[in-house]
């Protein structure tokens, strides 16, 4: 019998005698779960154990209940979207580098057949009107969104109204924008940003004005960072233009926002609501009634690696959902490969398709504000609002965005929290995969990279990726150097250290040899000397170095690097006097470390 029969044939009276159940059980409190959990934790601190301390400011707890929001009372408002207020439509967007007109054109027709809604050209030289006309051929604007970036956007737009009267296009349907950030880059001569102002209101709908915020987070910031300074950048760009004879209800309608989106999947959701919240008050103390915002993003570059690259579709597809499930009105997923090489058609149409499955076959665009209403998320939302809004302040006492950056302020605070996310990487405190921890061992890098690739854009893996590709280059014209694993004594013990060793030098991209455990020591040196790898790590339990470590040492020491796994603290005394000084632990700083088998080892 069918399952559906099953649940069909339920009784109404059935199904209010189940309705009933609930009422049979008495709420718990979250005092209650709190005192449940602290027995289980037998005697472990709770909040060393379970509360997470953010890089943003505050403490995250490990469970929320609906006590948690009894005194949030912050109404986050809805996007704009689509013209459906009780959706959360979001476009799906492709990225064009333009160098051929031909053949962009007819990549727009491929992407547009495939699910893209949104298309972004990228001009390094002005386009004139033939190639316009020749790259939107059998486009329909009035549905497809249309952003270009390129030297003059004000012959842009006038080549866009020619093209409209040309096609016969609605121009108040069309949607989409051209690239002016009038703060940062036109120097307080806003006289073009007045002539683009003016050529664009033949499209009510179309964004002329941008500011691209992703660099607060690809430079390492936290999401109070990223927050508080994009609200300050905003508030400057009002009180900029104000000053220059702007309306501030003209500018709210033109401007955009392009953040970054990076990998804490529930921070991000509460990053975009939490803007939408603090952005509607910033306009509103400029006297905007209706305070809106567009949000276009993208994967951050801060996060993606070099190795093991197929791991960032797995980035990229979580960050995608973060940011449409927070509410962004059009976002452009990575490729996979775009942090090495220009993105192949394998890893753009995989990108393309990552937003075609959330939306598709996950239904994320059908409901509005999906995220509301989770105890968790609205904390978080509540918890950003509050701290990033500090900053703001903050910033805006130094006498604003430009005056703190003059200052240096913003830019030291971006370093500093730069730096603190390298470092944690470097010791493995942040996980990253595939480079720091779980490094694919058959992975050997054969391309050859710029010199200035492991500088040139902020990436938190980025120093511990270039050990390893040392080692890669070094191996070109060398023979690969080789870890060796003596596993010995108690089972369990010296696979879990064999484990952390193969995973240890895993990552500075050696070749890792490993053993199921030898019979007796004497056995395992011998194979040792004949091998003559150029690192031997003991492998066993610290009541097994008791009897192996010294003697394996001894015997090895001469023609190998000898390494112990582990730290056991009551022969370290006795081992250190017979000239062992190699050990790998948790506790070790796997850059430091490194480097020094790699100064060891002449690479």
């Amino acid at each position: 019998m069918h399952l559906s029969y099953l649940c069909c044939s339920n009784s109404v009276d059935e199904m209010m005698q189940n309705k009933k159940l609930f009422s049979d059980f008495a709420p718990v409190s979250k005092a209650q779960w709190k005192e449940k959990i602290i027995v289980d934790l037998k005697g472990a601190d709770f909040d060393k154990k379970l509360v997470w301390h953010t890089d943003a400011g505050f403490d995250v707890q490990p469970m929320y209940t609906r006590e948690d929001l009894k005194d949030l009372t912050r109404q986050i408002p809805l996007k704009n979207a689509e013209d459906a207020s009780a959706s959360n439509a979001w476009r799906i967007n492709e990225l064009f580098f333009v160098r051929d007109i031909e053949k962009a054109h007819q990549r727009v027709l491929h992407v547009l057949e495939n699910g893209a809604d949104s298309l972004a050209f990228v001009f390094s030289t002005q386009p004139d009107f033939s190639q316009i006309n020749i790259l939107l051929e059998e486009v329909d604007a009035e549905k497809i969104e249309l952003n270009f970036r390129l030297p003059d956007p004000v012959d842009l737009i006038r080549q866009l109204n020619q093209l409209a009267d040309k096609r016969g296009w609605n121009k108040a349907n069309m949607k989409g924008s051209v690239y002016c950030d009038p703060v940062s880059e036109v120097k307080n001569d806003f006289s073009e940003v007045k002539t683009l102002l003016e050529s664009v209101k033949s499209f009510p709908k179309f964004h002329c004005l941008t500011l691209d915020v992703s660099g607060f987070y690809n430079r390492g910031g936290s999401t109070v960072t990223e927050l508080g300074f994009a609200l300050a950048y905003g508030a400057e760009t009002l009180q900029k233009l104000g000053e220059a004879g702007f309306e501030p209800e003209e500018i709210a309608a033109r401007l955009r926002f392009n953040f970054a989106v990076g990998s804490q999947y529930f921070f991000e959701m509460a990053k975009f609501r939490a803007f939408r919240y603090l952005w509607a008050q910033v306009l509103g103390a400029y006297g905007v009634k209706e305070a809106s915002v567009y949000i276009h993003a993208t994967n951050a570059l801060l996060n993606k690696t070099l190795y093991d690259p197929y791991v960032n579709m797995l980035r990229t597809t979580t960050e995608t959902m973060s940011a449409v499930l927070g509410g962004v009105d059009a976002f452009t997923v990575m490729p996979f490969d775009a942090v090495f090489e220009e993105p192949t058609k394998r890893a753009i149409r995989v990108a393309r398709n990552q937003q075609n499955l959330l939306k598709e076959e996950s239904f994320f665009h059908k409901v509005a504000d999906p995220a509301a209403g989770s105890y968790y998320i609205e904390n978080l939302t509540d918890q950003l609002i509050s701290e990033s809004w500090k900053l703001f302040l903050e910033v805006d006492e130094k006498g604003g965005y430009l005056v703190a950056k003059e200052q240096g302020i913003v830019d030291e605070r971006l370093n500093k929290e730069a730096q603190n996310k390298i470092q944690k990487v470097k010791q493995r405190k942040q996980s990253v995969l595939g480079v720091n921890i779980y490094p694919n061992p058959t992975e050997k890098l054969e391309l050859t990279l710029p010199e200035n690739y492991f500088s040139n854009l902020f990436r938190a893996s980025a120093d511990v990726e270039k050990l390893r590709y040392q080692t890669d280059v070094y191996a070109q014209t060398n023979k690969r150097p080789v870890v060796w694993l003596f596993t010995y004594g108690d089972l369990t013990m010296r696979r879990a250290r064999a484990q952390f060793a193969s995973g240890f030098f895993g990552c500075a991209g050696y070749e890792i040899v490993d053993h199921p455990g030898f019979e007796s020591l004497e056995k395992g040196i011998q194979q040792a000397q004949q091998e003559k790898p150029d690192v031997v790590v003991l492998c066993g339990s610290d009541e097994d170095y008791k009897t192996m470590a010294l003697p394996a040492f001894e015997a090895l020491k001469k023609n190998t690097l000898v390494v112990l796994a582990g730290y056991p603290a009551d022969q370290l005394e006795e081992l250190k006097a017979a000239g062992m000084e190699h050990f790998i632990h948790v506790r070790s700083n796997l850059m430091e470390e490194l480097e020094k088998y790699q100064q060891v080892l002449g690479i």
